[in-house]
């Protein structure tokens, strides 16, 4: 099969293209990495600046085609002929084969055979085994999509992607894609491959937030974030949370609880007074809907903030009473609330008097004509969360609604 993609593949095309792209890709992956880090590598390769080898010679090339039975697609011979083998390419792919190791996946004890119906099925058996040891993850090459400059269909299989991953043009563009997740995963463990343009990065989403472009300021955000800004993952969870607050339950989880230079940089108690509450509203109701939820252990996360959450449950107690008693004792260490301008702070007490006396649609009307007076001297505060996690209030900001506050221009000052 022949498909008409990739005409003009992006990546490295020449084995001095590919050196190039290495050397630079091998000085971000070694300024970054911590204490050890990446394992398997020689003193030899981290003076050299080099996670490679030299390269395959045309005769272990020719060989190898000669082995397999075809010409090899551009991009992955000249890959070979400028380092003949890798360590760590992406993240979770620590050695590729050598031309004396490539070989078809049905010829190899990965143990993919079989391992999808149909279509995938089909890739895998007639797939070329590139990599070697990964982190349950195999990289994979289909001799039967090519493309018009003859590049082969390149595929992620990974345990923990149902299936196949996504289908990329070439070898090439596999390592592009991979390279820009190690930027991501890097960055956001506090550790920017190329941090310059942060806070401009910041700047502009704070902007764009305040002139109600959440979309936009979600975008910016998550490119201070890559940068390694503990701010721009944080903003842009919490901006996240009006729009989708089902979706965001765990990425305040994974993304700000989970990594301490997030609340290292924007501070304790803002992530107790805005982030705890959220994840908390989001793991009850989980709970309720499903069945399911963070049950005790979200605990994991919120104790290595607040020590005070870490007790033992008497085995006497039903997991529902150990549940209950646990969020009890993290409503208590929360701080319930947050200074606001004193005109939206007059909306938010008249609107919860409406709530009160059922009249729902009323206070939301006194909420939707204050909220372009809400402003906050704290550059991390970008919308009023309390919307979302008062206890009476949240009942009235339906998904339209949340949305609504965010694509609101904010910022009015009342002084």
């Amino acid at each position: 099969m022949r498909s008409a993609e990739g005409s003009s593949a992006p990546g490295p095309r020449t084995v001095e293209q590919w050196r190039a792209y290495l050397a630079d890709y091998s000085a971000d992956i070694l300024r970054v990495a911590e204490d050890g880090e990446p394992s398997g590598v020689s003193d030899e390769q981290r003076a050299a600046g080099w996670l490679g080898y030299e390269g395959a010679s045309a005769e272990q090339l020719a060989e190898l085609e000669q082995r397999l039975g075809t010409r090899l697609p551009p991009s992955y011979r000249t890959f070979l002929g400028a380092s003949d083998g890798w360590l760590h390419l992406s993240s979770f792919m620590w050695e590729m084969r050598t031309a004396g190791t490539v070989a078809w996946q049905t010829e190899t004890d990965a143990g993919l055979h079989g391992f999808s119906d149909g279509a995938e099925k089909a890739i895998l058996e007639r797939a070329l085994l590139i990599s070697a040891h990964g982190d349950e993850q195999y990289w994979l090459l289909d001799p039967e999509d090519v493309s018009e400059n003859e590049e082969w269909a390149a595929y992620l299989w990974a345990s923990w992607i149902p299936g196949l991953g996504e289908r990329h043009a070439s070898f090439a563009e596999l390592v592009l894609a991979e390279r820009a997740s190690f930027e991501q995963l890097a960055g956001y463990d506090g550790r920017g491959v190329h941090p310059e343009g942060v806070e401009e990065f910041l700047a502009q989403g704070r902007a764009q937030a305040l002139r109600g472009e959440a979309e936009q300021a979600i975008d910016s955000f998550a490119r201070a974030a890559v940068k390694g800004a503990g701010a721009g993952m944080y903003l842009k969870t919490i901006l996240s949370a009006f729009l989708d607050l089902r979706s965001v339950h765990h990425e305040i989880r994974n993304q700000v609880l989970g990594h301490d230079h997030v609340v290292a940089e924007v501070g304790a108690d803002l992530v107790l007074a805005e982030a705890v509450p959220l994840y908390l509203r989001r793991t009850v109701e989980e709970h309720e809907q499903y069945g399911r939820g963070a049950g005790i252990a979200g605990g994991d996360y919120l104790t290595r903030l607040v020590p005070e959450l870490s007790f033992s449950v008497q085995e006497s107690k039903s997991v529902e009473e150990s549940r209950n008693e646990w969020f009890e004792r993290a409503a208590a260490h929360v701080s319930p609330t947050l200074p606001e301008p004193p005109a939206f702070q007059q909306a938010l007490d008249r609107a919860r008097v409406l709530v009160a006396l059922d009249r729902a649609d009323e206070a939301w009307s006194v909420i939707e004509a204050a909220v372009p007076h809400w402003h906050s001297g704290n550059p991390n505060r970008i919308a009023p969360v309390v919307l979302l996690t008062d206890p009476l209030l949240r009942h009235v900001i339906t998904p339209d609604r949340a949305r609504l506050v965010v694509t609101t221009l904010r910022g009015l000052n009342d002084a």
